[in-house]
């Protein structure tokens, strides 16, 4: 695999959809969602237009971009997004805490809101519990959704520039419905911890994600799926501040299996990813510059291509 690195196209092949990356391992607990909000955030930094999707019932990116602090009565989510309600309906902007929620120092008994910035360039949409009922509206006649974000891929008409897919721990049926509409030049970033189990976790999605290959083109040769893997991201790798013996087998095992075929990327571990739902901030909003999530997530955004698009 050549290892130079070419500015991404987010609109491959002149489709009207943009670049789509998910993040997708089977296996929870494995830092998708820290390793989303993080990439989505450098991107938007470097002046990509960005939409995160949260597909995950457990709503964790929602919860760190703040979409559910206050979201207006009826406001759509992802759930509504797949039963036909707009994007613009569905979509919110990405928010972070800047002051949280604190005693009224006037009366007691009253707490004062907590309050917020947004990035620029950052949407998100937010995720909902009710996500665990697509399988069974599938199951039970509703057939048509299992076309649902294609047909919303292929009908924008927007400026996104990338989306960005915080997908559950599974290949359910609702997943499969995301990576149906995955073309060649699309990708699936799998985030893995550096351990052995994460690492028989990234084998398991390797085969599931063939064989649903097999399974979808085998039933439409007009309309073929292409969700593939080029980089690989070894999460929480050890520091001269924190080894871990554990974690450099496993960076040294996984180099052995995947670094001839795939790009890895190390980012290194910090306490600070571990503040970001506690905090409902990204790192960008309250770590340092130099901060090794920064640093090493704005090295993964350059691998895969964004290039810094902010003005000198």
């Amino acid at each position: 695999m050549s290892k130079t690195t070419l500015a991404r196209n987010t609109r491959p092949g002149g489709r009207s959809w943009p670049l789509l990356i998910a993040a997708l391992i089977i296996s929870g607990g494995s830092a998708k969602t820290s390793s989303i909000i993080m990439l989505a955030v450098t991107l938007a930094l470097r002046n990509y237009k960005v939409r995160v999707f949260d597909f995950d019932h457990q709503r964790s990116a929602s919860h760190i971009a703040c979409a559910m602090d206050e979201l207006p009565a009826g406001h759509g989510t992802v759930y509504d997004l797949m039963h036909g309600a707009s994007l613009d309906e569905c979509s919110v902007p990405y928010r972070y805490v800047v002051k949280a929620a604190c005693p009224d120092p006037d009366d007691e008994t009253k707490m004062l809101p907590p309050e917020y910035a947004e990035i620029d360039n950052l949407q998100i949409v937010p995720g909902s519990r009710a996500v665990k009922n697509f399988d069974t509206e599938l199951a039970f006649g509703n057939e048509m959704l299992i076309n649902w974000f294609r047909e919303l891929s292929e009908d924008y008409d927007g400026d996104d520039d990338v989306w960005l897919l915080d997908l559950p721990a599974s290949l359910s049926k609702l997943a499969v419905s995301v990576l149906a509409a995955f073309q060649e030049e699309d990708e699936i970033l799998p985030p893995v911890l550096v351990t052995s189990k994460e690492e028989t976790d990234l084998k398991a999605t390797f085969e599931e994600l063939a064989e649903m290959r097999d399974q979808q083109n085998g039933r439409s040769r007009r309309k073929r799926t292409g969700p593939s893997i080029r980089h690989i991201v070894m999460c929480g790798t050890p520091t001269p501040g924190r080894p871990d013996s554990e974690g450099d087998l496993t960076v040294a095992s996984m180099t052995r299996q995947f670094g001839e075929d795939f790009e890895l990327h190390k980012i290194r571990w910090s306490g600070l990813i571990r503040q970001q739902h506690r905090r409902q901030a990204p790192v960008h909003a309250f770590g340092q510059r130099n901060a090794n999530p920064i640093e090493d997530y704005n090295k993964l955004a350059t691998a895969l291509g964004f290039v810094d698009r902010t003005p000198a």
